[in-house]
């Protein structure tokens, strides 16, 4: 698998004459109004670029440390957290206008329809090369609307080649039903096995260009949007769920995870990368603690005094008199592990600048265990649910060992599997029929600490964790008022003399009509289409 360093990242940003894309949501529009930005570019230089753009320093400064790592009490502020934490800021949703319509699709779309332009012979040496990015593509088309609802999709990017400069949105329903269709689509390509294919090989971070780790990494994600179905259409769940495991090309180890790996550099920890002063959560660090989870020293950082100190997650709490000692000073509390986030991270131990990998997971082996568990723990398969949860709750811990070897976390020892044995024998851990949902979702939100956006999405479908589910969360409270968290972002108008002004407003008229919508564009308490109560 092919590890990006900062030069090389540099020099393609460069050579791609990469402009990257503002946050606004008017990006894609001005991308499309400006077709001399298309450059002859190969299309697996294009799939690159996608690849390096796909992750952002400022969505884990907005999006990750400051929204969803607090909300989904991971950590909070080094003095607690606010008493308005919970909202959303201004700067949240950077993988819309920024990463989507300001580069990552462009490229993407731009390597696709470079391939159909070839002659037929090149054309044909790129099947797996088109499907491939197509995959990329589909995934973050998903991602976007996940949070976001309707967004502009069939007619995005495609101006510069004869399409309109208007793109009108395509419903949330409407956009998971594409993407499905062109993921089971890419997967059939793959599978083919078509002679004569041209590898992106070092130019695919993901898989190096590795057709069938690609098809097995489709096939997950079909199962990921399948699930999110699971309260507004459970026949067409049902249905994805089945016709893909009936499929034999699945994940069935660790290494066939689906991350990009890239160099020390690539997340610098000197930048808006940086995790630095931010402390572990106290609900989930007292549940590891108390269970021996063999992820705590990858996860969180001992206190100066060589102590796991959880911060209190509740305003409320952190504001007591009886718990100002803790926060006198940061060296009291546990916090995150900084080199799992940014592997170039100086310690000020004397070393100087770390020099191990960084990774950035889009849908873990681990994940796809868990889905595969949640599906038959609701009877939609006929999956046996303990042995998925069992496969999942193993491979997310050697998942995690592994990467925080590969990051050259100070102090962490690769994880025995006689270690992984004990931690799955606790009480809370070992699977329960009875709690088989609870369970599973805790040990999901556990395994996505690296993608604490997609344990918000577990959260709002699934319900846990919760204030008594096994890992238990705090009850959030400022001033004495319940605190709600966040389920959507909230959406940008467009100014009226956008060319795309009216079709945005028309989305909006038509998402308002789902009931639970909220009471206009920008109330991130309301909700997309999938997110039912």
């Amino acid at each position: 698998m092919k590890t990006i360093n900062k030069r090389k990242i540099y020099f393609l940003m460069v050579s791609a004459l990469l402009v990257a894309g503002g946050c606004k949501k008017e990006s894609f529009v001005e991308a499309n109004l400006n077709p001399t930005t298309l450059y002859e570019i190969k299309p697996e230089d294009q799939f690159l670029r996608a690849a390096v753009g796909s992750q952002d320093d400022f969505e884990y400064f907005a999006d990750v440390y400051r929204a969803a790592n607090l909300w989904m009490q991971y950590a909070t502020l080094s003095t607690g957290n606010g008493l308005n934490f919970n909202n959303v800021g201004s700067q949240f949703n950077t993988r819309y206008g920024k990463i989507f319509y300001g580069r990552l699709g462009p490229a993407l779309v731009d390597a696709i329809k470079n391939i159909e332009s070839m002659p037929d012979a090149d054309k044909n040496a790129r099947v797996n090369m088109k499907a491939i990015s197509q995959i990329l593509l589909s995934y973050y088309a998903f991602y976007v609307s996940d949070i976001n609802g309707s967004i502009p999709y069939t007619q995005a990017f495609q101006a510069r080649y004869g399409g309109t400069t208007t793109p009108t949105y395509d419903t949330q329903q409407a956009v998971f039903a594409k993407v499905d269709a062109e993921l089971k689509a890419a997967v059939a390509t793959l599978k083919s096995n078509a002679a004569g294919q041209i590898s992106l090989g070092g130019n695919d971070p993901y898989f190096n260009g590795d057709a069938t780790l690609w098809a097995k990494a489709a096939n997950a994600l079909r199962l990921k949007i399948a699930v999110r179905l699971i309260k507004v259409d459970p026949a067409k769940m049902k249905s994805i769920a089945t016709e893909v495991l009936a499929d034999p090309v699945q994940m069935a180890g660790v290494n066939d995870s689906w991350m990009l790996k890239v160099g020390p550099y690539y997340a610098d920890g000197s930048g808006n990368y940086s995790p630095a002063n931010f402390a572990a959560g106290k609900p989930v660090l007292d549940f590891m603690v108390a269970k021996g989870d063999p992820r705590l020293s990858a996860f969180y950082r001992p206190n100066a005094a060589g102590n796991y100190v959880g911060s209190f997650t509740s305003p409320d709490e952190a504001k007591l008199p009886a718990n100002a000692p803790i926060y006198a000073s940061l060296d009291n509390l546990s916090q995150l592990q900084h080199r799992l986030f940014t592997p170039n991270f100086n310690e000020n131990d004397g070393l100087g600048a770390g020099t191990g990998k960084g990774f950035f997971p889009v849908l873990t082996y681990a994940e796809y265990c868990f889905l595969r568990a949640d599906l038959a723990a609701r009877g939609v398969t006929t999956d046996v649910a303990e042995t998925w949860y069992k496969n999942g709750v193993y491979a997310s811990v050697q998942f995690y060992s592994d990467r925080a070897v590969d990051a050259k976390v100070a102090n962490f020892n690769a994880v025995a599997t006689s270690a992984i044995d004990t931690y799955y024998n606790k009480v809370g851990i070992k699977f329960d029929a009875t709690k088989a949902t609870e369970q599973i979702a805790c040990q999901a939100y556990l395994d996505f600490f690296r993608q604490p956006l997609e344990a918000w999405a577990w959260w709002k479908r699934t319900g846990f964790p919760n204030n008594t589910s096994v890992l238990a969360w705090s009850d959030l409270k400022a001033n004495g008022t319940t605190l709600v968290l966040a389920r959507r972002a909230g959406i940008d108008l467009l100014s009226t003399t956008n060319l795309n002004y009216a079709n945005q407003q028309a989305a909006i008229v038509e998402m308002a009509k789902n009931p639970d919508f909220g009471s206009g564009p920008n109330d991130a308490f309301g909700r997309v289409w999938w997110d039912k109560k």
